[in-house]
């Protein structure tokens, strides 16, 4: 495939190559609305011709706050393909962040869907001249319809049909062509600005083995997230339909209806299978219970014996073939990004058969790395994608340059002379080494080591992944900063923690007089001392205690890509957290 280095190229090339029916599927309304290629591309025209009317020139921002849906994809396509900047708003940010972002970006003209997103709109109304109603039933004064605007575009096409054409061929790969925000991690989001060639210029590789007749992506992730852009982009141009689903909760039914090939995730959502998984395990009736979690244990032992080879074929026919059909069965390629996944999980999930490949890329550039078809390091984020450059620096930073990293951050020369220096290498942030093969390694943020009172540097994720194998633990923060001994919150697994409530004849308990019991107690205790076996002393966690609730995004505990906010938390349940080292002074 000939390399792309703008959306108007994309969109040629897609014209040129592609007529598939299905090219882009919306779950609306209880069911599966299609858009062929051509209506798609048709109706990107009409928007882009649409916003052109209303004033909407080059370099023009233009903001969606909307749930990921085929529209979400045309639209983000047709503002850049007239030369405007799309910015792409979480639906779940705070209030007060995206009223910076809408400030920052200056966004006077915003499409909007959904109750989140018109809550959100409210609270900034004054600020825009403009909002299009996806939901086609204007909100309020300055609010025209969706529909209205794709009348507004055919018009305008009546009158001028050679204009979206000439808009296609009018930029160049340099044309800013989006602003995406950080997550807000690590303070403030910043706003990374996009060209048309640092979105697209590499998707054109075809490392993954994209298959334009037999593949199907499954798309789950927020579209305002980089990842699940980037992935939509690549679909889009190769060819490939794209059926995007919001109701993860439901994640299972859409599997089996759609019978997704692909499926792009973050490791909380693979955490949360795994965790159901078990959960259904754990509540079937005895044989069923016992065949399985015997299976179970098969598929979690990382040594490969003979043992094991004997009986995997059994495994497969009665435990884990069932498992791989409750996601569609026809799962080839899930990738795993946004956060490090727990190779303990990952091999778990293998063992199955349904194979991870683990990735990285960063607001700032995306993708980076990414594990190979059948060339997986459990681990690792996988090699280098092509185009690209990575280097260690002295303090061990994991240093990226090439066509994918960003121009700058919006309106912020200081964060970015910070971020890219001199010679192009964006700073990652991220700890990490590179093996003899050209496989990467994270070992943690550079901002994320801990230490202790006593000066010992601590690597939280990893403590973090071994304590939530145990499966009544869905989260694990590892508390340490300026302390004596390691501790930590966890939130337990409540869907499991009722199943197990009754497999121990104890649901009379409540959830919190259940976590406080001898069993509960007990299996901890096993679980920190065989953990503390594997760590340096000073990383052995001495105290834990449950959280009662789940973390969320709007509590801050949670950025929108679901990455944990240590400093929120820690302030959340500060009286939590002094009570541990207060009972340990005693």
């Amino acid at each position: 495939m000939k390399p792309q280095y703008t959306i108007g190229e994309l969109l040629t090339f897609i014209e040129e190559n592609y007529s598939n029916p299905k090219a882009l599927v919306s779950y609306e309304h209880e069911s599966w609305h299609a858009y062929s290629t051509e209506q798609m591309l048709e109706e990107i025209k009409y928007i882009a011709l649409g916003l052109k009317s209303l004033g909407i020139e080059k370099g023009t921002f233009v903001g969606l706050i909307a749930p990921s849906s085929a529209r979400w994809t045309m639209i983000d396509l047709a503002i850049m393909s007239i030369g405007a900047v799309s910015v792409g708003l979480f639906l779940n940010v705070s209030e007060e962040n995206f009223r910076y972002e809408v400030e920052l970006a200056e966004i006077k003209t915003i499409f909007v869907e959904g109750s989140d997103a018109w809550l959100r709109h409210d609270h900034c109304k004054d600020h825009f001249n403009l909002t299009i109603a996806l939901d086609d039933e204007p909100q309020g004064e300055k609010t025209i319809t969706y529909q209205a605007l794709l009348a507004r575009g055919r018009e305008l096409y009546d009158v001028e049909p050679d204009l979206f054409k000439s808009l296609l061929q009018s930029h160049t790969p340099d044309t800013v062509a989006a602003v995406i925000f950080t997550s807000g991690s690590t303070g403030t989001p910043k706003g990374a600005v996009h060209t048309h060639q640092s979105l697209i210029s590499l998707f054109y590789n075809d490392s993954l083995q994209w298959d334009s007749k037999n593949d199907i992506y499954l798309s789950i992730l927020p579209l305002a997230h980089i990842l699940a852009r980037s992935v939509s982009f690549i679909m889009v141009m190769w060819g490939i339909s794209i059926y995007y689903y919001n109701d993860l909760k439901n994640l299972g039914v859409a599997c089996r209806e759609v019978h997704p090939t692909v499926m792009v995730v973050v490791p909380r959502l693979l955490e949360k299978v795994y965790s159901k998984m078990v959960a259904n395990v754990e509540a079937a009736g005895y044989l069923k219970r016992t065949i399985g979690e015997w299976a179970f244990d098969l598929a979690n032992q990382e040594t490969e014996t003979t043992w094991k080879h004997l009986f995997h074929g059994l495994a497969d026919k009665l435990v884990y073939s069932h498992l791989r059909e409750a996601l569609g069965g026809k799962l080839r390629l899930v990738i795993s990004g946004g956060a490090a996944l727990d190779p303990h999980l990952n091999h778990f999930l293998g063992d199955i058969g349904i194979a991870i490949n683990e990735g990285w890329g960063l607001t700032e550039a995306c993708p980076v790395c990414v594990n190979p078809i059948g060339k997986t390091k459990l681990g690792s984020i996988g090699t280098l994608v092509e185009g690209m450059e990575i280097m260690i620096s002295p303090i061990g930073e994991i240093l990226i340059r090439g066509p994918l990293v960003m121009k700058e951050y919006l309106k912020n020369p200081e964060a970015t002379a910070q971020a890219i220096d001199a010679e192009g290498w964006l700073h990652t942030g991220d700890k990490g080494t590179i093996d003899e093969e050209g496989y990467a390694f994270i070992i943690g943020r550079l901002k994320e080591l801990i230490k202790t009172s006593n000066g010992e540097m601590i690597a939280p994720v990893p403590i973090e992944h071994a304590l939530t194998k145990a499966p009544f633990i869905e989260t694990a923060i590892i508390i340490a900063e300026r302390r004596k001994f390691v501790s930590a919150l966890l939130v337990p697994n409540f869907e499991y923690l009722h199943g197990l409530k009754n497999n121990k004849n104890m649901s009379n308990l409540s959830d919190e007089d259940f976590l406080n019991s001898s069993y509960i107690k007990s299996e901890m205790e096993q679980l920190l001392n065989k953990m503390n076996q594997t760590l340096n002393h000073w990383e052995q966690i001495h105290a834990y205690r449950f959280i009662m609730h789940p973390l969320s995004i709007e509590n801050g505990e949670l950025t929108p890509s679901m990455k944990i906010i240590r400093e929120t938390i820690e302030k959340n349940y500060k009286s939590l957290i002094d009570s541990i080292y207060q009972e340990e002074k005693k």
